[in-house]
């Protein structure tokens, strides 16, 4: 399972391929939108999974653990 940091780096590299590919500059802010909304959702989807799992620990080392993860 990849991190939320590398998952949001292969989002932005692949954003930047399809702005790079695209003919007309113009459809690039549109690309640009849609991928910035697809990074808010998937930062707040780890947030709430990161929430998630220190909710239940009470152990300093248990919590070190899940924000490892």
């Amino acid at each position: 399972m990849m991190t939320l940091m590398a998952q949001l780096c292969a989002m932005c590299a692949m954003s930047a391929l399809i702005q790079m590919a695209l003919p007309e500059k113009r459809l690039s802010g549109g690309i640009r939108v849609l991928s910035g909304l697809l990074m808010l959702h998937l930062t707040l989807s780890g947030l709430t999974r990161l929430c998630e799992g220190l909710g239940g620990k009470q152990d300093l080392m248990e919590m070190l653990g899940s924000l490892l993860q």
